[in-house]
């Protein structure tokens, strides 16, 4: 599905608030990340959320600095818009549209352009219908059939007290939520947990816009 056609399908009555679909810029600049906390993996887990990544340069001469490019303007705006002013890792992110249409390959840059973790490769429609602002609640999905509740929360609670879990199936496929006290423990067990293995399947995490279990 093309993406204007994946879009008209994901917002029939019209884009979100504040979501112009106008952006042409597709790299966005991100400051005030933890220098020490922070790489581009974990980036591209936060921003891969609103759009495919394609290249992602943590800039060496100024550590809280990254840039990330996404896939077209669209996702960019996206990232932009939800992104601006999260918490993580104890800072609030400054996100915004670089003045570089795109980020050159080099040994300081990590491309992901070809990344089977790329999310928007299949069911574009549903991952944009999907997009929001970081919440208290992540939706974990692509579990194993056999895994329990506890070692779902054993996996996760490093990154924050941990209120409350439903664990669930639909479609056959075995998929939790998870509550945590605050946006700032969801999104760090997000970025730091998408795309690991558990129970011998490779978890997909997301945040959930449903807020109570």
């Amino acid at each position: 599905m093309g993406n204007a056609a994946a879009i008209a399908t994901a917002f029939p009555s019209g884009l979100p608030p504040g979501i112009s679909g106008t952006n042409d810029r597709c790299t966005i600049i991100v400051s005030n990340v933890n220098p020490d906390r922070i790489d581009e993996d974990k980036l591209f887990n936060l921003f891969s959320i609103y759009g495919n990544i394609v290249r992602i340069k943590h800039l060496r001469n100024k550590p809280d600095h990254a840039l990330v490019q996404m896939g077209d303007g669209f996702q960019a705006e996206l990232a932009v818009h939800f992104l601006k002013g999260a918490m993580l890792f104890g800072q609030r992110l400054e996100v915004n549209y670089s003045k570089y249409p795109n980020i050159n390959t080099g040994p300081e840059t990590r491309d992901y352009s070809n990344s089977n973790l790329n999310r928007f490769n299949r069911n574009a429609a549903k991952n944009y219908r999907y997009c929001c602002s970081p919440t208290k609640m992540i939706h974990v999905s692509c579990l194993s059939q056999d895994v329990t509740e506890e070692e779902i929360v054993a996996h996760l609670e490093e990154h924050g007290p941990i209120v409350n879990t439903k664990l669930f199936e639909m479609n056959g496929k075995k998929q939790a939520l998870i509550l945590f006290d605050n946006e700032e423990q969801a999104t760090e067990a997000l970025v730091c947990q998408h795309a690991t293995s558990l129970g011998g399947s490779i978890i997909r995490i997301s945040f959930s816009q449903v807020q109570s279990i």
